[in-house]
């Protein structure tokens, strides 16, 4: 993809033709578009500025892009905002959506949605915040909500600390080939491009709220966190990209496991 000087890669998915694809913004608003009304362009294309095809203002800022298809297992939507806030509204709630959008969760003043992930209403959740603290709790902490309501705490924050990543995972699955490697492990990227897998059974599961525990050593040579991408026994490469649209593909097994300090 050819990118402005200003401009950058933040998010890379795959769709079928009639999934939906909804659209959060900063300010909580949701909008939808069918697949197959997105225009296809080459490989080296800039594609199509988001305002021609949903109708957002200039003050509202593109942070998620989710596509659902209907034989997909999700029942929920999970939001994280940049404060730490998560709120879970049923995907139901999200069937009929107007052309100008409609109200996803409602923020304080000053706060903004980040996240948006699809859930079954059994998961875990992980939360990593840019000063490399970390939170893992239930799904079912978070009790469902209608959609243009507020959240709750999800992770406590110290002042100018913020959430960079947060990740949805499986409560647990059964193993009925012992021969086949099962993990799920949490990658952990750096400021300074450094990167570090660790399970996500080396952080204890606690109730949301919390300030959670450390998940990586922050110092000058790491600098600070910028994102963590979870990943399993599926994925076989990781795709990053950086703000001047350079990109690399390595292979996860390339990326050794490390275990994490879990002092508060």
């Amino acid at each position: 993809m050819t990118t402005k000087e200003e401009d950058e890669i933040a998010q890379l998915l795959t769709a079928n033709t009639h999934d939906d694809i909804l659209f959060f913004t900063s300010k909580g608003r949701v909008f939808k578009v069918k697949a197959f009304d997105l225009p296809e362009g080459s490989r080296q294309s800039k594609g199509q500025a988001v305002v021609n095809l949903i109708n957002i203002p200039q003050d509202e800022k593109l942070q998620t892009v989710l596509s659902l298809g209907k034989k997909d297992a999700y029942k929920f939507l999970l939001m994280t905002t940049h404060r730490g806030t998560i709120k879970k509204s049923k995907l139901t709630d999200f069937d009929h959506i107007r052309q100008s959008g409609i109200i996803a969760i409602k923020l304080e003043q000053g706060d903004s949605l980040e996240w948006v992930r699809p859930t079954t209403g059994t998961d875990q959740v992980l939360i990593v915040s840019k000063e490399g603290k970390s939170i893992r709790f239930r799904e079912e902490d978070v009790r469902p909500t209608a959609r243009d309501t507020m959240g709750v705490r999800g992770i406590e924050l110290k002042s100018g600390d913020f959430v960079v990543g947060k990740e949805v995972f499986p409560a647990g699955r059964e193993v009925t080939d012992k021969r086949r490697k099962v993990f799920e492990d949490v990658l952990i990227i750096t400021e300074k491009g450094l990167g570090k897998r660790t399970s996500v059974k080396n952080w204890p599961l606690q109730k949301r709220g919390g300030q959670g525990v450390k998940a990586a050593s922050i110092n000058d040579k790491t600098g600070k966190i910028v994102t963590c991408i979870g990943v399993d026994e599926n994925v076989e490469q990781v795709v990053l990209t950086s703000r001047t649209a350079q990109i690399i593909k390595l292979p996860l097994r390339n990326i050794p496991r490390l275990g994490k300090r879990l002092n508060n």
